[in-house]
C-alpha cells in the first residue's frame, strides 16, 4: 500500500460488498456530519517537525494496560463481521494477531468469544461489552470472556439508544435466523442498530452504578469507550476505570457531536496520568496517529479501514491495513524528529488557521 491506497481500498470494498453491507459500514447518523468531520478534523491539524535529530532507529512500541505491543494501533470494536467476510471475526482476529495488534472484539459479533480467542496467537485481545439489563446475564458472558483469555473489558457507553441512519434505512441489512449475535443472551437474530424494530428503544441504559458494579465483578481492567468530556472521564476513573477511549462512535449515533480530534487533548490533560487514554474516529493516516499521540493519546483504534481490508482480502487484508498504518507512522515520526512514542509531544501539533 502507498499513501493513497486507503481510498482505493474503500472503493474496492464498495465494489465487492452487497450494498446493504457497505452502507452499514460506511454510514453515519442523520446528515452524517460527524462521520465526515471526524476525518477532516485530523487533517486540519498541522505538524511542527523538529529537525537535525538522529532518526535512523524508530521505536513505535507502547505499553497498553501493562502489555507491550509493537505499535499504538488497535482494531476498534465493530459488529457483525459476517457482513464483510465469510470467516467473520475469526479472520479479523487472525489478521490482527499477524500484525501483533490488540483486537477488540464486539459484543455484537457473530463469532463466539471462544472461536475468536482461538485465533489470537501471541497477540492480546480485549472484549467490548454492552451491558444487559439483567446483571446475571452480563455476568455469565463476563465469565466466558475471562476464561477465554481476554485481557481487558471495554464498556461502550455512548449508545443507550440507537441512532438513525437514513442511508442505512434505504438499503437495510435484512436479518436472517441463521445469523445470530451468539454472545448475547439467547443468541438473538443479528439485527443492526438501524433495524426499524429498534428505533427509539432504550437498549443499553448503562449508568455509573453499572460501571462501579462491573469494575468489582470483572477480574480484568475496565476501559470506558464513548467519552467526549473531561468531567465524564474523571467520573469514570473515580468509578474504577483504568482507561478511557475518546470516541463518538464513528459519528454513527448522535450527529453533530464534537470530533475526537477536538477533545482528545482536553480529556488527556484532565486525566493526567490517572488512567490511559486512547482515541478513535476518522483516523486514516500515519500522520493522524502521530497527531493523536502528540495530543495525549497512548494509542488509536481503527474501525472502518479494517473492515475494508477484511472485505477485500480477509485476514490478510486486516494485517495489511494495520501494517500500512504502522509504516506510515514510522515515516511521520522520522520526518518529525520523534524517535519514540514518548517523544510525540504536544509541541509537534498546531491548529490550522
Amino acid at each position: 500500500m502507498d499513501c493513497v491506497d486507503f481510498d482505493a481500498l474503500e472503493a474496492e470494498a464498495r465494489a465487492k460488498l452487497p450494498a446493504p453491507s457497505f452502507a452499514f459500514c460506511a454510514t453515519g447518523a442523520d446528515d452524517e456530519i460527524t462521520a465526515a468531520e471526524n476525518v477532516t478534523a485530523w487533517r486540519q491539524l498541522r505538524l511542527r517537525p523538529r529537525v537535525l535529530r538522529e532518526i535512523t532507529s524508530i521505536d513505535t512500541s507502547v505499553s497498553l494496560l501493562g502489555t507491550r505491543v509493537a505499535a499504538p494501533i488497535m482494531v476498534a470494536p465493530t459488529g457483525r463481521h459476517h457482513l464483510f467476510h465469510a470467516e467473520a471475526e475469526r479472520a479479523t482476529a487472525r489478521g490482527a494477531a499477524a500484525a501483533g495488534a490488540v483486537f477488540v472484539m464486539a459484543t455484537s459479533g457473530t463469532t463466539t468469544v471462544e472461536e475468536a480467542a482461538a485465533e489470537r496467537g501471541g497477540a492480546p485481545q480485549w472484549f467490548q461489552l454492552y451491558m444487559e439489563p439483567k446483571r446475571a446475564e452480563t455476568g455469565a458472558l463476563l465469565d466466558r470472556v475471562a476464561a477465554s483469555g481476554f485481557r481487558a473489558l471495554v464498556l461502550t457507553v455512548d449508545q443507550p439508544v440507537p441512532g438513525w441512519s437514513p442511508r442505512a434505512s434505504r438499503t437495510p441489512v435484512m436479518p436472517s435466523p441463521d445469523i445470530r449475535s451468539v454472545n448475547m443472551p439467547g443468541a438473538p437474530i443479528a439485527r443492526t442498530a438501524y433495524d426499524p424494530s429498534r428505533k427509539g428503544v432504550v437498549m443499553f441504559p448503562t449508568t455509573f452504578a453499572d460501571l462501579e458494579w462491573l469494575v468489582v465483578r470483572m477480574p480484568l481492567p475496565v476501559v470506558v469507550k464513548g467519552v467526549l468530556r473531561a468531567d465524564d472521564a474523571l467520573r469514570c476513573i473515580d468509578a474504577g476505570a483504568k482507561a478511557i477511549i475518546v470516541s463518538n462512535h464513528g459519528g454513527r449515533h448522535l450527529d453533530t457531536t464534537v470530533t475526537t480530534a477536538e477533545v482528545i487533548g482536553e480529556v488527556a490533560d484532565a486525566v493526567a496520568g490517572k488512567a490511559e487514554v486512547y482515541v478513535d474516529g476518522g483516523i486514516r493516516r500515519g500522520t493522524d496517529i502521530l497527531k493523536a499521540l502528540a495530543l495525549g493519546a497512548r494509542a488509536v483504534l481503527i474501525g472502518r479501514p479494517v473492515l475494508w481490508g477484511l472485505s477485500v482480502r480477509g485476514a490478510q487484508g486486516v494485517h495489511d491495513v494495520l501494517d500500512h498504518l504502522r509504516s506510515e507512522l514510522v515515516r511521520a515520526m522520522q520526518l518529525s524528529g520523534a524517535v519514540s512514542v514518548s517523544e510525540a509531544t504536544r509541541d509537534l501539533v498546531a491548529r490550522s488557521r
